[in-house]
């Protein structure tokens, strides 16, 4: 029995907090690293039991590259890098990333004092290299005034999407995870009339109804990001968040959990790159990414394996 890590399949927290890592020049993922990682899960479990009302759950995950310091005897099938994407116009950027720790909560407090003691346990190997506290936005909205997530999985459905199974039994329990944090050209956006908006983003403003196939523009964003193979739509779990600070950059922080990164890089490449049908997304006139990482979140037996 493979048991996936806290924060994959729970539904929607009010805060989220995205940490990456990058190994210091010159360090190795040390015993001392292993075992602090190894005992994450459990020390996750004892904070959320000290703060039942904050309903804290957590996630750890390592990149392609650090990977084999980690488990060296072998990997996940499909682990690989955040892709490039040939042909792209719209940037999509590579962020060096090593280590990724995404956490949330009903607050932040408690996503405040696990981070602090991570970069604390870590500090001797890892450095933060991007540090973005996202947060719930009205009802499930992005700041474009969107509902976000709308087509995400529901109950049973979400481990189906996000976990990975037989298919590679060793890494059971575990997930793909991309995450991208996009800058949103707000003062743009909101001088759109709502029509115009709809029809960048294909669905309503209000009510979050997708339009029809006759009235939905090719370039917006649910048709570039709806594939359909062999009947079956293309499915991942978002856990994506606004963030922001009045006046400073403000935007989404898009987090996407799957039992396979090629869902993400099919998704990525028809919103960025006009070599499958000639257009591309036109919501990435008005938001652009400004970092990109991909990671395998291995289950918490695996993380254990560790030492």
């Amino acid at each position: 029995m493979s048991t996936p890590q806290s924060g994959i399949l729970p539904p929607p927290s009010s805060h989220g907090l995205f940490l990456l890592f990058r190994r210091r020049l010159g360090r190795r993922a040390d015993a001392e690293l292993k075992q602090f990682f190894a005992k994450l899960p459990i020390k996750s479990d004892e904070l959320a039991v000290a703060n039942p009302d904050a309903a804290f759950y957590s996630v750890l995950g390592f990149g392609a590259e650090m990977w084999p310091e980690f488990y060296a005897e072998s990997k996940p099938a499909q682990l690989r890098s955040f892709p490039r994407i040939a042909g792209a116009i719209h940037p999509a950027p590579v962020t060096a990333a090593d280590v990724v720790l995404h956490l949330r909560a009903e607050r932040y407090d408690v996503l405040h004092e696990f981070a602090n003691m991570v970069v604390q346990g870590t500090s001797h190997c890892l450095d933060v290299i991007d540090t973005t506290h996202a947060f719930r936005y009205q009802d499930k909205r992005d700041l474009t005034g969107f509902i976000d997530g709308t087509e995400n999985p529901e109950d049973d459905e979400r481990s189906g999407v996000a976990l990975v199974a037989s298919e590679d039994a060793d890494w059971a329990g575990g997930s793909y995870l991309h995450v991208q944090r996009y800058v949103h050209r707000l003062d743009t956006w909101h001088k759109l009339p709502v029509k115009q908006q709809e029809a960048v983003i294909g669905r309503t403003k209000v009510d979050s109804v997708e339009m029809s196939d006759e009235d939905k523009p090719l370039t917006a964003h649910i048709s570039r990001v709806v594939i359909e193979e062999e009947g079956e739509e293309l499915a991942i779990l978002r856990h994506s968040l606004p963030y922001g600070t009045p006046g400073g950059d403000q935007g989404l922080y898009f987090a996407a959990y799957c039992k396979t990164p090629s869902h993400f890089e099919k998704m990525l490449a028809k919103m960025i790159a006009p070599t499958l049908d000639g257009r591309v997304d036109h919501l990435l006139n008005f938001s652009r990414a400004v970092t990109g990482a991909a990671f395998f979140i291995p289950s918490r037996e695996a993380l254990a394996r560790l030492v």
